[in-house]
């Protein structure tokens, strides 16, 4: 089944430090869901019609990067949403590295009431990606925002999940035309030790 749902928003500004992030829910070339994060630099800015400009650096590979997120990652992300609190990813992959951060902050909301501004503190994060510390995309999310990208994490999310049990499905149909013999001698696993960690709780 094809799976096409899409989250983009565009976040200019006059200093010319805005990014444009496109988050993809799509299948991989096995079917699995996966999850994209495309991302590009603001390349200007017009002050009269205080509209900012991307696609001039959508195909520049200094001012545009592409992340995957896993299903752990995206629920990190539900988390901190949720509870507020920091988080910080570290993606590498052979000479390339990506640091990812999502840190919440609180922001004055002005609404009018009466003729008056008036200022609410709302909830709000910051979401920055910085790839081989040369390359920085930066995305201020605010309530509306943070609710909307979570639908699509929780899709993502539920997605993977019917993807692995299907799978699963599969493989226990596959070993039941297996022979007695492979099926009471099956292959043995290799695991490697997990290193440990002195402040998991357990």
């Amino acid at each position: 089944y094809k799976i096409s749902m899409k989250y983009t928003p565009y976040k200019p500004n006059s200093k010319n430090s805005g990014s444009a992030f496109s988050f993809d829910l799509t299948n991989d070339r096995n079917n699995k869901p996966v999850l994209f994060v495309s991302m590009i630099q603001q390349y200007s800015w017009n002050d009269s019609t205080k509209n900012g400009s991307f696609k001039e650096n959508a195909k520049n590979p200094e001012k545009s990067a592409t992340i995957m997120l896993n299903e752990t990652e995206a629920g990190e992300f539900l988390s901190s949403f949720k509870v507020r609190i920091p988080y910080v990813a570290f993606h590498k992959r052979e000479d390339s590295s990506t640091i990812i951060k999502l840190n919440p902050w609180d922001k004055k909301r002005k609404v009018k009431e009466k003729g008056e501004d008036s200022f609410y503190t709302t909830p709000a994060w910051g979401l920055s990606v910085s790839k081989n510390s040369s390359q920085l995309f930066q995305l201020p999310i605010e309530g509306g925002e943070a609710e909307a990208l979570s639908q699509l994490l929780k899709a993502y999310i539920g997605k993977v999940f019917e993807f692995n049990s299907n799978a699963y499905k599969r493989d226990d149909s596959k070993k039941q035309y297996q022979s007695p013999q492979s099926q009471n001698n099956p292959p043995k696993k290799q695991y490697k030790e997990e290193p440990e960690e002195d402040d998991v709780p357990f």
